[in-house]
Formats: structure tokens, sequence, C-alpha cells
């Protein structure tokens, strides 16, 4: 059944490849869905697990700072607030606000990526942080029955802990979703990503390193907001949820972005040519080293190289395809240092 499954793929590669004109609609096409159920997914956290509107205009809770550009537009706007209050009434224009300043923020992330990403990377960047903007507004706006009703559940169910947990685990979803087809949702991801392609190793620690100031503002903010009293000892609070928010965000897009792990593939075999077919392979180099077996006395070649984890069911397949009888390990790494190949964003 797999080998029929794989067939089949094979199969309708090639006959992608040969008609470059489908092929290009395929893949940008994907890419568009992508980027849509990525923008979707933070649209849906962010209004409801980060700043529930019904909950927090009812007073039963309190906000949670989000990170990259989508805090730093909480942060305007509680910015506005401290002069005006009356400026955004009732949430009946905030969700407005939002959705232009989180666009508006991330202009200058584009830009960044524009010139040292790739072109292709920008678009669906920006396509991503377009919808985000948009589906933000439009659920605040015409699903904010649903909306509230998932709210409410999830704050008679575990409150600011669920809270923080379900918001990580949308937002996460979303950058990782958007990493797997090469490009962002926008904001801190577009530095992140840019940091861990320049450093080769995951993204997800950066993106907590710089959403640390967002949280510290905001709570400063907020304080200054409510006064520096025992009625802000809630925001205080909320502090830990958000750093909680964070780490959970970090986990869920490192476990789905692989494009920076990277695994040790050992095989011992005693066909000295495989270690050139692998690497005409892949764009990596490889080391071959003399060898005996100890039960069987005959000379066998012992062949390292270093992979990213997406081309290591590739290459453990090559393996077993030309020698049956080889063995194989795989290693993975935490850091590998010197040159290493990675394949361009376009």
């Amino acid at each position: 059944m797999a080998i029929h499954k794989r067939n089949l793929r094979e199969k309708a590669s090639e006959f992608l490849l040969d008609h470059p004109a489908l092929y290009a609609s395929a893949t940008y096409g994907w890419a568009w869905i992508v980027s849509t159920a990525s923008a979707l997914i933070f649209a849906f956290g962010y209004a409801t697990f980060l700043v529930p509107a019904s909950l927090i205009e009812s007073g039963q809770t309190v906000r949670l700072i989000s990170g990259g550009i989508s805090g730093i537009s909480q942060n305007v706007i509680t910015f506005i607030t401290l002069f005006d209050n009356n400026f955004i009434e009732a949430y009946k224009c905030e969700s407005l606000v939002y959705s232009i300043l989180y666009f508006a923020l991330n202009l200058p992330m584009v830009i960044l990526a524009w010139f040292k990403i790739g072109k292709r990377f920008t678009i669906f960047t920006l396509i991503n942080i377009a919808e985000a903007s948009l589906f933000s507004f439009l659920i605040s706006t015409y699903a904010q029955d649903m909306v509230n009703a998932v709210a409410e559940f999830c704050s008679d169910n575990g409150g600011m802990l669920s809270r923080a947990l379900f918001a990580g685990v949308c937002t996460g979803l979303s950058s990782a979703l958007s990493y797997t087809i090469r490009s962002s949702a926008g904001g801190i991801d577009v530095v992140a990503y840019y940091i861990s392609l320049r450093k080769s190793t995951m993204a997800g620690k950066y993106s907590v390193y710089i959403n640390a100031f967002t949280i510290i503002l905001f709570t400063l903010l907020s304080a200054t907001k409510v006064g520096w009293g025992p009625e802000c000892l809630d925001i205080f609070a909320s502090v830990l949820y958000a750093v909680l928010y964070l780490i959970m965000t970090m986990i869920v897009v490192d476990l789905i972005n692989i494009r920076n792990k990277k695994a040790q593939i050992e095989v011992v075999t005693a066909q000295e040519d495989l270690g050139r077919t692998l690497v005409e392979m892949v764009p990596h180099a490889a080391t071959i080293l003399n060898a005996k077996g100890v039960f069987s006395g005959q000379d066998k070649y012992v062949i390292r190289m270093v992979v990213s984890s997406l081309e290591i069911k590739k290459v453990v397949a090559t393996i077993k395809k030309l020698d049956p009888s080889s063995f194989v390990s795989v290693t993975d790494l935490r850091q590998v240092y010197g040159s290493f190949f990675t394949r361009p964003i376009k």
C-alpha cells in the first residue's frame, strides 16, 4: 500500500514537472491556501483567547499581551487610551484600529523581507498580514457570538491558564504553517526567520527574546492606565500567563518548523561509490572512513554527512534503495558550525 502511494506521488510529481504552468499554479495555489489558514488561525486565537471582548468588557478577565507586531499594536492602543479613554469606546472600533495598526506596523518588516530574504517570501508574508488584518476585523464584527461562546467556555474551564495555552497554540501554529511554505506570518517572525537563516538554528527562541520587551512595555502602560495600586495586581499576574503563552508559541513553532533542524546520517556500507551518489543528490559534503566488520571481517566504509531534517527521508530512502544491506543511523544535532548549505528563500 505504501509503495502504491509513493508511486502515485512520484507520477504526480513527474506530471507536474512536465507541465511548468500547471506546476506553478499548484505550488502558488497551495501556498495561498496555507497562508490563508495561517492568518485565520491567528485572528481566531487573538479574538478568542488573547483579547476576548465580551469577557474584558464585562470585567471578568484581563487582557493577555500578544507578541510581535500584534503586541506592539496592543501597546499603541493602550498608549492612546492613556490620553483619551473615550477614543476607543467599549470595543466598538478597537478591532478596526487594531487591524489598521497591525497592517501598517508590518510594512517595515515587509521591506526587510523583500531586500534580505526573498521576493516570494515577501509576497506571501504580505498576503498573510493582509488576511490576518481582515480576518481580525471580520471575526470581531460578524462572528462575535461564536467567539464569545468559545471564550466563555475557556474562561470557565481553566481561566487564564487555558487562554494562554490555546493562544500559544494558535499563534505558534499560524507562524509554523507559514514557515512550511517558506514564508512567514509577518512582524517579528520575519526578524526571527532572518536571524535563524543567518545562524542556521531554530527560530522560536529569537521570537521570545524580541517579545520580552513588548510584554514589559504593555505591563507598564496598563499599570499606568489603572493606577499604581492594588488594582494593578491582576495586570502583573497576567504577565506570568503572557510568558507561558510565548513559551507555548515557541514550542509549537519549533515542533513544526524543521527547516533549520539538522541531523547526522552515518552509513556503514560495502559500496564506496555510495558516498559520491549521496553528495550529488543533496547539496552537502560527506566524509568517508575505512572500516572493517568485527563479525564478518569484511572491509567496510563509514559515510557521515549532515543534512536538514527535511532531507532525511530522501537520503535514507536512496541509501536503502542502492544498498539494502547497509546499516544507517540518524542522530539529531543541536547546532552545527562551519559551511552548511541552506537553500535560499526565493
